[in-house]
């Protein structure tokens, strides 16, 4: 049996897909990826085998047929007739005693991850707009008049440290990555574990300061 995709993360094409419920009650996607004539299966959990709902897996099948809703009955159809979406997905290689396969590890929306927030210019403008005069030139702020002589101020507090926020797609990518060696449906379970232990919270509720703690937990900032 030979590797026929090193490891590392490719883009492919759907060719069919389908769903399936496992022996443990476990429902996933199931599909067969094609990456420029090698095909490959891979899957994403919908629902674990305890009946809850994978809320990250059903929210990716949705974006990849860019369906509204769900629809359970968007399934009843040919295999062959849900080809099409693009995929990004993690191959690694497997070692049997036949010998080296590659197989598909993750399956994920191309250019999924952590979105990020439009950068308000003012702020930019106030925090580096010296900094960027000094190396590209252009007009210097006004000089500052000299300040009178003051009485000696008051020492200032300390300085509150701010808490570390984060997102869940960004705990998420953290989270896989440090659980590299787990399958699918493990890493689902582990995750909901992870964010009630770190917040106390289901991860609908979590704010991203709830996210900072469960990053925290995972990989230290």
């Amino acid at each position: 049996m030979s590797i026929v995709l090193q490891p590392g993360t490719y883009e492919g094409t759907i060719k069919s897909a389908t769903i399936y419920e496992a022996p443990s009650g476990a429902v996933m996607f199931q599909a067969m990826v094609d990456f420029e004539g090698v095909e490959l299966r891979g899957g994403i959990c919908l629902i674990q085998k305890d009946g809850t709902l994978s809320e990250r897996g059903l929210k990716d099948v949705k974006t990849l047929y860019g369906w509204e809703n769900w629809d359970w009955g968007k399934f009843d159809v040919e295999p062959e007739q849900l080809a099409g979406p693009v995929v990004s997905c993690v191959v690694e290689v497997n070692e049997t005693d036949k010998g080296a396969y590659s197989n598909i590890k993750y399956m994920n929306v191309p250019g999924g991850g952590q979105v990020l927030a439009k950068a308000d210019a003012k702020s930019l403008a106030s925090k580096y707009g010296a900094k960027t005069r000094a190396l590209f030139g252009g007009a210097p702020s006004a000089p500052a008049k000299p300040a009178a002589p003051k009485p000696p101020a008051p020492k200032p507090p300390a300085p509150k440290v701010a808490a570390a926020v984060s997102t869940m797609e960004e705990c998420w990518e953290k989270f896989c990555q440090a659980n590299s060696s787990k399958g699918e449906i493990e890493l689902y379970e582990l995750w909901a574990m992870e964010v009630k232990k770190a917040t106390n919270k289901d991860q609908n509720d979590c704010t991203p300061e709830d996210w900072g703690k469960v990053r925290a937990g995972i990989l230290p900032f």
